[in-house]
């Protein structure tokens, strides 16, 4: 059973009235009306929920939040011998705008449709945008499954369903969004929020061949171990055989 909404107070012994408050209201209309993934994300798209000043896709999407991303990954992607990724969900493409995608063939997916159209405005010859549901959908066989602030608001059922998922695309890395120096993970209800680490239950991924910790400074830096893991999808499809 899913745990009550209450539960978020759990989530971080810290976390601010404020930000508990936002993630409430978030929740509340679909929680009470069973709304699909899709109509839940778009709900939270059209209110602006997440608050953010600069990016609907929320305050983390700031250019303040991913700088170090924007400096680190085209790194990561020479290391690594990246040249294709999808990006799941890819927002409103703020500040991936910013990243260096030259040689890279980029693909943005998202499951609200409203943004996969604006951002179509925005194609190149090696950016594309397509609408997916990081549950259900075919995804396309790439180097690298970018998912960064998605797994945090999807419920356990959900993470094993969209790791499975991730999975069957054979893909090479997965690159995803931890916070390794918790130890516990609660459930909620999807589209709601908590911090996530996935090298524990009910995950139990192995560590990951990278890390990259974001220096995230929301909050005080009570987040300040947000953190990206680098897996390799071979290893996350061996540890769900076994789970």
């Amino acid at each position: 059973m899913l745990k009550p909404l209450k539960s978020l107070a759990q989530i971080v012994p810290f976390l601010p009235s404020t930000i508990y408050h936002s993630l409430r209201r978030a929740s509340t209309a679909y929680r009470d009306q069973h709304q699909s993934t899709e109509d839940i994300f778009t709900d939270i798209f059209r209110r602006n929920a997440w608050g953010g000043a600069d990016s609907l896709s929320g305050t983390g999407s700031g250019l303040d939040q991913t700088q170090t991303i924007l400096a680190e990954m085209p790194i990561l992607f020479q290391d690594w011998g990246i040249s294709s990724i999808l990006d799941i969900p890819c927002g409103d493409f703020y500040w991936m705008s910013k990243l260096q995608l030259e040689g890279i063939r980029y693909i943005g997916a998202d499951i609200v449709k409203q943004i996969i159209e604006i951002n179509q405005k925005k194609q190149t010859d090696n950016i594309t945008f397509i609408q997916a549901d990081l549950l259900t959908d075919n995804l396309p066989q790439v180097d690298l499954i970018f998912c960064r602030d998605c797994l945090v608001h999807f419920s356990f059922a959900d993470i094993h369903r969209a790791l499975k998922n991730i999975c069957k695309s054979n893909s090479k890395f997965l690159l995803t969004t931890t916070f390794p120096e918790r130890d516990h993970n609660y459930d909620i209800v999807t589209g709601e929020w908590r911090v996530l680490n996935l090298e524990i239950e009910p995950f139990g991924l192995p560590a990951p061949a990278r890390m990259l910790v974001e220096g995230c400074t929301e909050e005080n830096g009570i987040f300040k171990d947000k953190s990206l893991g680098l897996w390799r999808i071979s290893d996350i499809q061996q540890c769900l055989k076994t789970s």
